[in-house]
């Protein structure tokens, strides 16, 4: 591995640009099929999921399905750089955070069981589920704090790349779904 973490997230930021005008639907609906028919999405108690950007899977059917037949969770940027899981009863009641990202306004944390899912969101993937963030560590500090819940990894085609750097701070998703496929 020739390139830091750095140098990856300013690629993949690059990338994401270029690949912002190119629709992205089939291949997001294929991951969110393959997520709603997943028998740890109907197992799970709670789903910790997260409100997509345009450079991000559209798991917005997968937060509809959720919020009809469990309890929804969502991330909100707290200011000590964590992350704090809201439910939310409805998807119309996020406003724009810290970060301009959707969150919830309430205040009702809720923290996951052994039996909840936390979808995972990331500049990039390998198939060995390493996981690039945006590089605040919002989720391996929350990965780390919650290793019980199963960790699934979301990312589109071209985010997925062959090796990353790791340090000891990094924490992998348990599955990694991209373009239907899981790895």
């Amino acid at each position: 591995m020739n390139k830091n973490k750095e140098e990856i997230r300013r690629t993949m930021r690059k990338l994401n640009q270029t690949m912002r005008n190119v629709d992205h639907g089939a291949e997001d609906m294929a991951t969110v099929t393959a997520l709603l028919n997943a028998s740890i999405f109907h197992k799970s108690d709670r789903i910790f999921a997260f409100m997509p950007l345009f450079s991000e899977v559209d798991i917005t059917p997968v937060l509809q399905a959720a919020l009809k037949t469990k309890r929804l969770a969502l991330p909100r940027s707290n200011g000590d750089d964590t992350l704090t899981f809201i439910e939310v009863n409805n998807l119309d009641e996020l406003m724009p955070g810290r970060f301009g990202i959707l969150e919830p306004g309430a205040d009702v944390e809720i923290q996951p069981t052994p039996d909840s899912l936390i979808i995972v969101p990331a500049l990039a993937y390998t198939p060995k589920r390493v996981r690039l963030g945006r590089g605040k560590g919002f989720y391996d500090r929350y990965l780390e704090r919650f290793p019980d819940p199963t960790s699934i990894g979301v990312c589109r085609t071209w985010q997925l790349i062959e090796e990353l750097p790791v340090s000891v701070y990094d924490r992998q998703v348990d599955s990694l779904l991209c373009n239907g496929t899981w790895y």
